[in-house]
């Protein structure tokens, strides 16, 4: 009977990703901070940030994710998603994804990036 490692974040070598940087960008929904709605926003994965942006070009505005609080949702509609919370911050960021297998593959992305960092804590990458 073969047995099944878990990684850094709970999941099981059958879930996570092959690549440590199979996740590193991609387009996410993210909820606006006045209106509430969702907007389609380009993501990417860099030194130990969440940098983001209308495109690829254009992602310009960053959320550091060195110590930050990251929380898994699940929506009235059975969508799931995440919030984002950076240390000392009171903002929080929440994302979506299209689906259940990028949602989770992104928060192991962000997690991993907290544990790569030089700067991550005993506490980086506690997924609630």
């Amino acid at each position: 009977m073969a047995s099944e490692a878990a990684t850094s974040n709970g999941t099981t070598d059958e879930n996570h990703p092959k690549e440590k940087d199979e996740w590193k960008e991609g387009w996410l929904f993210k909820k606006t901070r006045y209106t509430g709605r969702w907007e389609l926003v380009w993501f990417q994965i860099r030194d130990g940030q969440l940098i983001y942006g209308c495109n690829e070009k254009s992602a310009e505005k960053a959320i550091n994710l060195v110590g930050a609080k990251v929380e898994m949702l699940e929506g009235d509609d059975g969508t799931l998603g995440c919030t984002i919370t950076p240390k000392d911050s009171k903002r929080t960021f929440t994302l979506r994804a299209e689906g259940a297998e990028e949602q989770q593959a992104c928060v192991t992305a962000i997690c991993e990036a907290q544990l790569s960092s030089e700067q991550h804590s005993a506490k980086a990458c506690v997924v609630q």
